[in-house]
């Protein structure tokens, strides 16, 4: 026992001595700093957690600030669609900008810095002015300008931190790790507000009759978005900086690269990639892959009728997050991010089955979704990898970064077949008997056939979402080349590899030769000076 409790507290005494000692420079063959990855993870709790608030103010049938107007769920989705239309129009502007920004503090962090001052401004104006209109479209109206001059600031924001871990480190071993052990600390953020704010909003502006029955929930009025949000949004913002002063930018391009990508031509390049196409026919299919865990909160609100359940709840089903995505590295290096991808759709799809069936117990339909969100979970580092992979994909094919291109051009894709399949939830409601006053969901002939059939969609979106990837034949070790592939390219266009070396080094890494680009550096540091 004695010799036991030593291994422990020696493995222990070892990680502490080791973290001391690579807490400012990594290790050898390793680009990330023991420093730098708690500024990403712990620094990053308040930057997702300062996405996930602006989620709050997104329009969602029955609750929050959707709730709180009475927004009709027919508005939900026309309001869906403009803004729908105005993200493809505004998506090369942000292609654009996001693909020639170049500053000391490298492309995506400048928006880390700059875009929290117009997101609370935003936010601010989103919760006050709405509710001044007594007219009904008028209320409307101002609702989807502001809410989506708060969507172009927070796109800004958002596609910021989460293209940061993929140019955080050359090394996708180390990227892979960050985004899994990274992001199960950064998404304590989430956790955190999502059991902070419905318990604040709930405790400090329930709305209850004269007999103490609940006539609204806090969360479903307007003032917890008026004072407590914004609030909120600061200490996130503040606690993101770390993230944004403390991380650096490891693109692989020569030292004076300066990119210049034009609309035409990056649009032109991207859809050439083939690897884009297919995590974009993934994105479509699985459009509902999740429909099914997306009545959390409905489920607390009206079914279990009381308004803590929702951040317990909420807080419970969000640590199934840990397990997946600490171990999705280790499942990556073992099954490969395809395998893993496609294991993990079929499983969401069977575990929606029973919510099919079972939709009448509250408790068994939040047990599913926690199992369901537990193999969503390694899709938390598979996708962000995956997007790395179709980047460093295309920089190889085409010479140029082209993060801002290949996110947008998504972003159009997928919000051009979302507007069209965001009609299918309203009609749904609608033909349940759900249409503006969400007081109707307490009643179970109609919230739960809506469950039932949404969850039977989600069943066939998720495994029809695991086809495309079938066709993904870009391995590990493929990648692995690229990369060096890049290495010996930029080392070429700075002049430290002569044009033949570099062509010669590129053959030989392609056609499957280990260790050809380290070689050949150590080779010339022993080669006697001329």
């Amino acid at each position: 026992m004695t010799k036991n409790n030593n291994s422990i507290f020696g493995r222990i005494s070892g990680g502490v001595k080791h973290v001391i000692k690579y807490w400012k420079t990594p290790p050898e063959g390793k680009f990330i700093s023991y420093k730098e990855f708690a500024a990403y993870s712990v620094g990053g709790m308040g930057a997702y957690g300062a996405i996930v608030l602006t989620g709050y103010l997104s329009l969602a049938a029955g609750i929050y600030i959707a709730a709180a107007l009475n927004i009709d769920v027919t508005h939900v989705a026309i309001i869906g669609i403009i803004t729908g239309i105005i993200t493809i129009l505004r998506a090369p502007l942000i292609s654009k900008i996001v693909d020639n920004t170049k500053t000391k503090y490298g492309k995506f962090r400048p928006y880390l810095i700059w875009m929290p001052a117009p997101i609370i401004l935003f936010a601010v104006l989103l919760a006050w002015i709405p509710g001044l209109f007594q007219n009904y479209m008028l209320m409307l109206i101002a609702f989807t300008v502001l809410f989506n001059l708060l969507q172009f600031a927070a796109a800004l924001y958002n596609i910021a931190f989460s293209t940061l871990v993929q140019v955080i480190s050359p090394v996708q071993s180390e990227r892979e790790m960050l985004m899994g052990i990274g992001a199960s600390i950064y998404s304590n953020g989430s956790s955190a507000i999502n059991f902070i704010f419905p318990v604040v909003a709930n405790l400090l502006f329930t709305v209850y009759a004269l007999d103490g029955t609940v006539i609204a929930d806090g969360v479903n009025t307007m003032n917890p978005f008026k004072w407590v949000l914004p609030i909120m949004l600061l200490v996130c913002f503040a606690l993101g900086y770390w993230t944004a002063f403390g991380t650096k930018e490891r693109s692989i391009t020569a030292k004076n690269y300066t990119q210049r990508v034009s609309l035409r031509k990056g649009f032109a390049a991207t859809s050439k990639n083939k690897y884009f196409w297919i995590s974009a026919s993934c994105a479509i299919l699985g459009f509902a892959r999740l429909y099914s865990t997306g009545f959390t909160v409905w489920i607390c609100m009206y079914m279990l009728k009381t308004p803590w359940a929702q951040s317990i709840v909420v807080t419970i089903i969000g640590l199934s997050y840990i397990p997946g995505m600490w171990g999705a590295p280790f499942l990556i290096k073992k099954f490969g991010k395809k395998n893993i991808v496609i294991i993990s759709d079929i499983l969401v799809g069977l575990f929606a089955i029973p919510m099919v069936i079972f939709t009448n117990s509250p408790y068994l339909l939040i047990a599913f979704i926690f199992v369901i969100t537990l193999a969503n979970a390694v899709q938390v580092v598979t996708s962000p990898a995956l997007s790395a992979q179709i980047n460093d994909f295309q920089q190889f094919k085409s010479g140029e970064r082209m993060e801002g291109t290949i996110g947008q051009l998504s972003a159009i894709i997928s919000t051009t077949a979302g507007m069209f399949l965001g009609l299918i939830l309203p009609a749904i409601y609608k033909s349940k008997g759900y249409h503006d006053d969400p007081s109707v969901l307490y009643q179970s002939g109609v919230i739960l056939p809506i469950i039932r059939v949404c969850s039977l969609i989600a069943v066939f979106s998720s495994i029809a979402a695991a086809v495309p990837m079938l066709f993904w034949d870009l391995s590990e070790k493929k990648h692995e080349e690229i990369i060096e592939v890049l290495k010996v390219r930029a080392a070429r266009q700075d002049g430290d590899i002569t044009d033949g070396n570099a062509s010669s080094l590129e053959s030989r890494i392609l056609a499957g030769e280990k260790n050809a680009y380290k070689d050949f550096l150590s080779e010339s540091k022993q080669a006697p000076e001329a």
